[in-house]
Order: C-alpha cells, then sequence, then structure tokens
C-alpha cells in the first residue's frame, strides 16, 4: 500500500512517498525511507513490500555506483532507468521476480526528468507519476496542477493537496511523508513543508 508520487517543473523534480510499512492489516512502523538516494544527486522511490523494497533498492544502488567507477563517469537519469527496467524485466524470468514499481527521478545538464516504471518492466518518462494505490487518486489532481513552466511554489502547493487527498480519502491513516526536490543545487529534503 505504498504510496510514491512525483512530479517535474521548469528545472526541478519534486518526489513524495509515505512512510508507513502496512502487512496484512496492521501498521507496523510510521518512519520507513522508502526514496533512496542514487549517485549523483538522483533518486529512486520503490513500492513493494520491505524486504523485497530494500533487496532491490541496495541491488541498484550497489550496481549504478560500480557503473560509475568503471566508466569513470556519472550515469544519466534515463541510463538509470533502464537498468532499473532491465534488473526488473530479466528477473521475470526467475523463481525471485522484482515485482517492484519504481519512479526515477533527477537532473542531466539542467533538465528534469521523471521515468516511471512498472512491475513487469514496462518504462515511461513522464512528467508526473504515482505508483501504488495513490495513483488511483492523484493523477487527475496532478493533472489539474500541471503545467509546462511549473514553479516550486506551485508543485509544493500540488503535493500538498496530494498528501492531503491521501489523508482524506485513502484508507490508511498516513501520517508522515518524505518530500525531496532535485535541482542544479543537487537533492533537498523538504519533508518539514509537509507534515
Amino acid at each position: 500500500m505504498d504510496s510514491i508520487f512525483g512530479i517535474t517543473g521548469k528545472d526541478f523534480v519534486m518526489i513524495a512517498s509515505d512512510k508507513a510499512v502496512v502487512q496484512s492489516i496492521i501498521k507496523m512502523q510510521d518512519d520507513d525511507n522508502k526514496l533512496i538516494s542514487l549517485p549523483d544527486s538522483k533518486i529512486m522511490g520503490t513500492a513493494a513490500d520491505v524486504s523485497i523494497r530494500k533487496d532491490f533498492t541496495r541491488l541498484i544502488k550497489a550496481n549504478i555506483s560500480l557503473a560509475s567507477i568503471k566508466y569513470n563517469q556519472n550515469l544519466l537519469t534515463s541510463e538509470v532507468a533502464n537498468f532499473t527496467r532491465n534488473t526488473i524485466w530479466e528477473s521475470l524470468r526467475t523463481r525471485n521476480a522484482y515485482q517492484a514499481p519504481t519512479l526515477i527521478a533527477g537532473m542531466d545538464d539542467g533538465e528534469p526528468s521523471l521515468y516511471l516504471i512498472e512491475q513487469l518492466g514496462g518504462m515511461e518518462r513522464v512528467t508526473r507519476g504515482a505508483i501504488g494505490y495513490c495513483s488511483h487518486f492523484l493523477y487527475g489532481l496532478m493533472d489539474s496542477c500541471y503545467k509546462n513552466d511549473l514553479s516550486k511554489e506551485e508543485a509544493e502547493e500540488c503535493i500538498k493537496k496530494c498528501i492531503s487527498e491521501l489523508k482524506t480519502r485513502f484508507l490508511m491513516n498516513l501520517v508522515n511523508f518524505d518530500v525531496k526536490i532535485i535541482d542544479s543545487n543537487g537533492v533537498t529534503d523538504i519533508s518539514s513543508n509537509f507534515n
């Protein structure tokens, strides 16, 4: 029941996730980090069971770091997204498939990018995206907020509306949210503005 969503602006990407861990009908904790920092100011948010998510994100992060060292250059966001998609896609043919829908956000040469990778390995570059049950509520809301030259203040307001909608309509009580912004200054945690 993970909720991970993001939106791009003219020179930034904002990505948010809930911090709840749920097992069946029980909420286990309210402080889990679902947004993982990758090398060179990229963020990966994955919606899956805790053990699968932690194993999968550790695998991706280690391989991205290895590729950066091996090729002596940082990978573009599209390359990180394609590697992640291939990892999911190849694992489907094994007994240990990673069914882990993922959002990957980053900046490449001042241009924001957000990639949505679904659990069977399909990938799309998007301007706004949501994975998990929250996608049933938030796509319409993000469509009404979005415009090509979205400012940081407008994006923050949109994310606040999304969080309010989840707190109002979703069957779980989502208390804490992680919100991060990626811009030319790198990754900044702005969660305190939303909780």
